[in-house]
C-alpha cells in the first residue's frame, strides 16, 4: 500500500471510532449544560441516604451505608441484593452488588438542573436520581 492510502485508512478508522464515541449519553448530558459531581458532593449525596433510582421503566431502592455496604431492592418486588461501594478521587462511585462477584462497576454522576444521572464507563446513562431520603437501611 502506498503511504496515502495507509494514512486515509488510518484517518477513516480514527474517525470512525471517534464518531462511536462521540453522542454518548454522557456527552449529551454534559453539552446540555451537566455538571460532573466531584467525590465530595456524590458522598453528601448517597452516604446514610435511601436513594429511589429508575432504569428504564424499572424502580429501586438503594440505601448507602456509611460504612460503604449497599442494600438495594426493585420497588416492585422481585429482587433483594446487597454489595459494597466506594466513592473514588476520580469523583465517580463504584460499585458491586454480591451477583457482581467482587466486580466494581464505575458510574460518572451528573446533575442538569433537578435531574441527577449516573453513566456507566462507555457513557450510557444507567440511573436517573429521584429522591434522596436520610435513612438508617432499607
Amino acid at each position: 500500500m502506498t503511504r496515502s492510502k495507509i494514512f486515509t485508512m488510518t484517518a477513516a478508522m480514527a474517525l470512525t471510532a471517534t464518531t462511536a464515541v462521540a453522542g454518548s449519553d454522557l456527552e449529551v448530558a454534559i453539552d446540555g449544560g451537566g455538571e460532573r459531581l466531584t467525590s465530595d458532593q456524590i458522598a453528601e449525596l448517597l452516604i446514610g441516604k435511601t436513594v429511589t433510582a429508575k432504569s428504564g421503566d424499572k424502580m429501586f431502592h438503594f440505601y448507602y451505608h456509611p460504612d460503604n455496604e449497599l442494600e438495594g431492592e426493585l420497588v416492585s418486588g422481585g429482587w433483594k441484593g446487597t454489595g459494597a461501594f466506594a466513592i473514588t478521587d476520580a469523583d465517580q462511585v463504584c460499585v458491586s452488588m454480591a451477583a457482581d462477584k467482587g466486580r466494581y462497576r464505575c458510574l460518572t454522576v451528573v446533575r442538569n438542573g433537578e435531574t441527577i444521572q449516573k453513566f456507566d464507563a462507555k457513557g450510557k446513562m444507567t440511573f436517573e436520581l429521584l429522591s434522596f431520603e436520610p435513612s438508617t437501611g432499607l
